[in-house]
């Protein structure tokens, strides 16, 4: 088991063990995100911030891919808490914690034109 691995592991399961457990994690952190993206989502972001050597992060509702600073991945399943989580925040939860894109004549970007 790989350090990324284990550093992995114990930071999403320090999310929390429900949907809004992590949400009020996510939240105390300033840990926002947007919706439906794997690279962007709140959870990814957070990885990629709080994990030592995570380049990037792919979330989808089950598993978690990072990519190492040395371009090594590593492929996890998402615990109940996180996983719980992306399934409600995909599906319109949580809106505290959704990034909204704007253009930069201040215009909201929609999901046609991401």
């Amino acid at each position: 088991m790989s350090t990324l691995y284990r550093h992995l592991i114990i930071a999403l399961e320090a999310l929390g063990t429900s949907a809004d457990a992590v949400a009020d994690s996510l939240l105390g952190g300033g840990w926002t995100g947007l919706r439906q993206d794997a690279l962007c989502c709140p959870v990814s972001n957070y990885v990629v911030a709080v994990v030592p050597g995570a380049e990037l992060a792919a979330v989808t509702r089950n598993r978690i891919t990072v990519i190492s600073t040395e371009g090594e991945p590593c492929d996890a399943t998402l615990p109940a808490g996180p996983a719980a989580f992306v399934s409600a925040f995909d599906a319109g939860a949580y809106d505290e914690l959704a990034a909204v894109l704007t253009r930069s004549d201040g215009e909201v970007i929609d999901d046609l034109e991401r």
